[in-house]
């Protein structure tokens, strides 16, 4: 009778363990499935961020983008009126031409929901592989873009404005910007100098050349902004 009692007791123990097991897995794999719930639900949430965020972003580099073109089609301007004879009305418009061609703006986007998600380590909980791609991709270009501008400012800075500030008068120039003088130099313009000037033509091929490169990176970022959106659009 021992023996058959002590068999009971096995058995009976054996089946708690095995209860005791299984009642740990189901917890187990009940607190999973509410830990990828909550993933899911950070996810969407990030998801739906990021597209809000870069339609704000795809807006601002397509002003941007406008204001480069201006640029280059100043410049382009500028080459058909080298070496040629000008007046006063064409002074002027050379004036307005030289501002745009040096004018220009840095592309600061909004990446807030990017950069929390990029610092925390959140981005791995976005599945979407080619979304994710596409994110990495935006942050090598936009390091790219900044430094390309940074090189473009430098450029204006000392090589354009240097010879500019030495042969005609910036108060002209600046009558078009921020200072915005409603009354031009009293000193020669100088405008008429610098079109039969080599130099100055080849300061304005150079700025063209820097101007194209730093519009085909925006162009580069303009299709990674669309490629964002399309990726989150389903989940907006």
């Amino acid at each position: 009778m021992s023996k058959n009692k002590t068999g009971k007791y096995f058995k009976y123990a054996i089946g708690e363990i095995i209860l005791v097991v299984i009642g740990i897995l189901i917890a187990l794999a009940i607190n999973n499935w509410n830990e990828h719930r909550k993933d899911l639900k950070k996810e969407q949430n990030i998801i739906n961020n990021l597209h809000e965020e870069f339609t704000q972003n795809l807006k601002l580099i397509e002003i941007i983008l406008e204001e480069v073109n201006n640029n280059e089609q100043a410049c382009f301007t500028l080459m058909e009126y080298m070496n040629q004879e000008i007046d006063e009305t064409k002074s002027k418009t050379i004036d307005s031409l030289i501002y745009w061609a040096i004018e220009h703006n840095s592309f600061n986007p909004s990446n807030s929901t990017y950069t929390e998600i990029l610092n925390t380590g959140k981005i791995e909980l976005v599945q979407n592989k080619k979304l994710k791609s596409s994110l990495f991709d935006w942050s090598r270009e936009l390091e790219k873009n900044k430094a390309t501008h940074y090189i473009f400012e430098k450029w204006i800075e000392e090589g354009i404005l240097p010879y500019l500030s030495k042969n005609i008068a910036l108060k002209n120039i600046d009558m078009y910007g921020a200072l915005a003088w409603d009354k031009e130099s009293e000193f020669k313009s100088g405008v008429a100098n610098i079109i039969k000037d080599r130099e100055f033509e080849n300061l304005i091929d150079n700025n063209i050349y820097h101007i194209s490169k730093i519009k085909s990176e925006y162009q580069n970022l303009k299709k990674i902004i669309r490629t964002i959106l399309l990726e989150t659009k389903s989940n907006d």
